[in-house]
């Protein structure tokens, strides 16, 4: 008899349990048949995607998705996300589509529902199509509960796509449980009331706690980052610093790309990776009221804090630099106008501190190189 693993995590402070690397340890290591060098194989690729869905765009067509992709390619973004619409075109517009996106440097992912997944020669012809078009993803959606038959079905598309070498997007389903060990073509799954959840009447406190509780599940599919209604109470310096400190190798954004590009941060919001080396939670974050992450990716340090329902002001060390001076591109609260942030630039050291206000719903993110 085999039974799956029960964890409990039990850390002294929140950065123990954030850094806790024990859910994908209790999974297998990757099978070198697909994944000769692991996370690192070749075509495992994380990125950050533009999507057209939360945020207006147009008719559902070839020309607004080369649009997307265009864009895409402004903002340096990996991959261009198409929801199920894609089904109703001539193959010929999809092969151009995929075409037009590869010469802006733009990688094109699929949607497909789950139900066309079950039968295994349908699932296997699917996956087949896919790489021969040229797309180098597929989201899948809608596996919405967790009898034996669908946990076996998450395996079998894992498997199916690693065989064309394609990478995997769940949406509609469960928590991860270090699956992406296993297969690291998975780059991300939802299980979490993200911003597509329309009848959110608050964010700031769920933003506030998913990090220090599903986040310690593993990646999840957030698509974060609105400018508009959708935030509700939250602010723009908010919305940017959830894409810092939600993990998810492919980041798929919520905001429209032109959206994106005429913002007052466009330049930090180009620089977040998908991936970090290093994750310190600072010590003042606090369920529900305030997360502060600073985040390595090569040399290049963020901080990025989401603030809870209550205004607050901090004075944050920046020990986690290392030594000598940093361009600091800073990005702020605009304490008068959610819907705004002030941007700045400074030269800081390690032995520095910032002093931080923050709204209600208020948010901060800086870069240091």
């Amino acid at each position: 008899i085999t039974s799956p693993w029960r964890l409990v995590m039990i850390g002294a402070d929140l950065n123990t349990l954030v850094n806790c690397d024990i859910v994908a340890d209790l999974s297998p290591p990757a099978d070198r048949r697909f994944f000769p060098h692991g996370l690192h194989t070749d075509w495992i690729k994380p990125g950050r995607a533009v999507w057209k869905y939360l945020d207006g765009g147009g008719e559902n067509s070839l020309a607004t998705m080369k649009e997307f992709s265009r864009l895409a390619g402004q903002l340096g973004f990996e991959y261009n996300l198409i929801e199920g619409f894609w089904r109703q075109w001539p193959e010929s517009d999809l092969r151009d589509l995929v075409q037009y996106s590869r010469q802006q440097g733009v990688g094109i992912w699929l949607w497909q529902h789950s139900k066309e997944l079950h039968d295994p020669a349908a699932r296997a012809a699917f996956f087949a199509h896919v790489q021969d078009v040229g797309a180098v993803g597929v989201k899948l959606d809608f596996f919405d509960h967790e009898a034996k038959e669908v946990m076996d079905l998450y395996r079998a598309c894992l498997h199916g796509a690693a065989d064309h070498r394609l990478l995997v997007d769940f949406h509609g389903a469960n928590k991860p449980t270090g699956e992406s060990r296993t297969w690291p073509n998975e780059l991300n799954r939802e299980a979490v009331s993200g911003m597509e959840r329309r009848s959110m009447p608050t964010w700031a406190q769920h933003d506030t706690t998913i990090p220090f509780t599903r986040m310690l599940a593993g990646h999840l599919d957030f698509t974060p980052m609105l400018f508009g209604e959708r935030r509700r109470e939250t602010s723009w310096p908010h919305q940017i610093a959830t894409a810092a400190i939600f993990t998810a190798p492919l980041l798929v954004y919520g905001a429209h790309p032109q959206s994106i590009l005429d913002n007052p941060a466009v330049d930090l919001i180009k620089s977040i990776p998908s991936v970090w080396d290093e994750t310190l939670v600072l010590p003042f974050s606090e369920i529900g009221e305030v997360a502060a992450f600073a985040r390595r990716a090569g040399r290049t340090w963020f901080l990025a804090i989401a603030n809870g329902p209550a205004a607050r002001s901090l004075d944050v060390s920046l020990a986690f630099l290392d030594g000598g001076s940093h361009d600091a591109l800073l990005v702020r609260d605009q304490m008068d106008d959610p819907a705004a942030a002030r941007v700045e630039r400074a030269t800081v050291r390690a032995s520095d501190s910032l002093r931080i206000d923050l709204r209600p719903g208020g948010g901060f993110v800086g870069r240091f190189s």
